[in-house]
């Protein structure tokens, strides 16, 4: 009798403790995430972030057409993430650029997940989701790099028109070459500057980001040249940055903060 007992209450415990461990498991499935995208017995995709009125064609065609435009928007994100990195690392704490890059760079890799799990249709999605993030962040950065284009440009102007009414540019054949080559400048310069509004009305701003940077570099060059020599410390500590960035490199910091170490690639 005492061994029928033992065992009716060993199996009671076994049964409670697998009913427990059941119901904690389940517990747990239904706390965890479920995945955005998933694949249907037929092949097809769901969503949770779209409904039938948005949600992406998937038909073979749909997917035809999604593999171009991936395989096109995998390399040309890239490469403009590649750009942001130079610009975002050289001009900290620029208007929240960082935290917008940080949201490209995400949303690269949502699409390529996608991508890998050869869900055409959905990194479509994302790859195009990720062209306007990144967009969007090149426009921030093109209005900054035009306002210190004009304000570089401002004071070419000054010096230019300086050495344009002194007495002896007239008479020294040195100084009115300078003057003829500054103007060259100068003129570069702001045609420069058109062909970046131009890229701009063209919805195009990574290559209006590459005039604007030539745009820069002319006027430096002035600036450079037209600058008494007492100055040409404060010049290079302030333009030091733009002129790296103009090649599309990072300058980076020296460790004891001395100063800044040559620009590197």
């Amino acid at each position: 009798m005492k061994t029928g007992k033992l065992i009716k209450v060993l199996s009671i415990v076994m049964l409670s403790a697998f009913v427990v461990s059941t119901m904690a498991l389940a517990q747990q499935d239904t706390g965890k995430k479920k995945p955005a995208v998933s694949q249907n017995e037929d092949g097809t995709y769901s969503s949770t972030e779209h409904n039938e009125a948005n949600r992406p064609e998937d038909s073979y065609l749909a997917k035809f057409h999604a593999h171009d435009v991936v395989e096109k928007l995998m390399k040309k994100n890239l490469e403009q993430i590649y750009l942001l990195k130079v610009v975002v690392t050289n001009f900290k704490g620029k208007d929240g650029w960082e935290k917008s890059y940080n949201e490209c760079y995400q949303g690269y890799k949502k699409a390529m997940k996608y991508f890998y799990e050869r869900n055409m249709i959905y990194a479509r999605v994302e790859f195009e989701k990720n062209k306007k993030q990144i967009s969007d962040l090149l426009e921030k950065i093109i209005a900054e790099y035009k306002k210190e284009a004009n304000e570089m440009l401002s004071l070419c102007v000054d010096r230019i028109m300086e050495l344009h009414l002194m007495e002896e540019t007239r008479s020294d054949p040195n100084k009115n070459r300078e003057l003829f080559h500054n103007q060259m400048r100068l003129r570069i310069s702001y045609a420069q500057m058109d062909e970046a509004r131009a890229s701009r009305i063209a919805k195009n701003p990574e290559v209006a980001l590459y005039h604007y940077r030539v745009a820069k570099v002319y006027a430096i060059k002035i600036i450079e040249a037209l600058s008494e020599p007492k100055d040409a410390d404060k010049n290079k500590q302030k333009y030091d940055v733009h002129k790296a960035d103009n090649l599309n490199r990072i300058l980076k910091k020296s460790s004891g903060g001395g100063g800044n170490t040559a620009p590197t690639q």
